[in-house]
C-alpha cells in the first residue's frame, strides 16, 4: 500500500482481519524498539515486509553480511499478531505523514487492536511498574482489566501520541504500555513491558531472562547505531525527540 509517499511493502498479501498490531518506534529509553525487536527474535515471527519512505536516512545496519531495512514488519499467523519495528528515529516533519499512512493501512487491513510499546520517566514508582494510556473508553477498560496503572494526567509526544489521538473516536482498540526508562537504552524497562504484555497474552510464555542477560550487548548495539546516524547526518538534531516525562 502507498500513501503520501510512504509504502508498506509486503512480500505476501495476507488477511489481517481481527489481528493485533504492536509497534515499537524509538522513544524514551528506546523501550519500544528493544521490546519489539526482542519479541521478533525470540518468538515465532516471520519478517514479511517493511516501510519505505524518503524520510529514512541513507544509513543501513548490516546483519550477517546483508543490509537490514530500518523499519520492518513481522507476523505470527499462529497468534494473529503483527510487529512493526523501527531502528531509525523518525524526523519530526515526517511524523504526521507516517502516522496517517500507518492508520490508513490499519483500517484497510481491518486490524482490531493497536498496542504501542514505549517508555516514560516516572518518579516515585514501584519497581517494574508499567503504565498505560488508552485511546478510547473501550481500550481503557482493557488496561483496567489487566491492572495497568493508568496515567490520568500528563504529556506524551511523538508517534505514539498521534496514534492514540487519531484512534480516539474509532472502534479500533488502541493503548500504550510504558516502562519506566532510566537509561538511554533501558533493557530493564523493556523487560517490564514485555512481562506485562505476557500477562495479557499468556500463550506466548515469554522468558525475559535472556534479554536481561544480553542487556549490555543490546544496549551497545542500539546506541552505536543511533550515534552513527548522528555522525553521518548533522541534521539529526531536528528529528523527533524521545517521549517527554509524564511525571514530575
Amino acid at each position: 500500500m502507498k500513501s503520501q509517499g510512504i509504502v508498506f511493502r509486503e512480500l505476501e498479501e495476507m488477511n489481517y482481519t481481527g489481528w493485533t498490531l504492536i509497534e515499537g518506534f524509538p522513544g524514551m529509553g528506546l523501550v519500544g524498539t528493544i521490546a519489539v525487536k526482542y519479541l521478533s527474535e525470540k518468538l515465532d515471527f516471520k519478517e514479511i515486509g517493511h516501510i519505505e519512505g524518503d524520510f529514512f536516512l541513507p544509513v543501513l545496519r548490516i546483519h550477517e553480511g546483508l543490509p537490514v531495512n530500518p523499519s520492518r514488519i513481522y507476523v505470527s499467523k499462529k497468534h494473529k499478531i503483527i510487529l512493526l519495528i523501527s531502528e531509525q528515529i523518525i524526523p519530526r516533519q515526517a511524523t504526521h505523514k507516517l502516522v496517517n499512512a500507518l492508520l490508513e493501512w490499519v483500517k484497510q487491513k481491518k486490524i482490531k487492536r493497536v498496542i504501542s510499546l514505549a517508555g516514560i520517566r516516572a518518579a516515585n514508582t514501584k519497581e517494574g511498574e508499567v503504565f498505560g494510556i488508552a485511546a478510547n473508553p473501550e481500550s481503557k477498560k482493557i488496561l483496567k482489566q489487566w491492572n495497568v496503572q493508568l496515567i490520568d494526567e500528563g504529556i506524551t509526544t511523538g508517534i505514539t501520541a498521534l496514534i492514540l489521538l487519531s484512534l480516539k473516536n474509532e472502534k479500533i482498540e488502541a493503548f500504550s504500555l510504558l516502562g519506566n526508562a532510566k537509561a538511554d537504552a533501558d533493557y530493564k524497562a523493556a523487560a517490564d513491558v514485555i512481562k506485562k504484555f505476557d500477562e495479557m497474552y499468556p500463550d506466548f510464555k515469554i522468558d525475559v531472562k535472556p534479554l536481561l542477560k544480553e542487556a549490555k550487548k543490546t544496549e551497545e548495539e542500539i546506541l552505536k547505531h543511533i550515534q552513527e546516524l548522528k555522525e553521518r547526518e548533522p541534521g539529526l538534531d531536528r528529528v523527533e525527540k524521545p517521549t517527554a516525562p509524564m511525571y514530575a
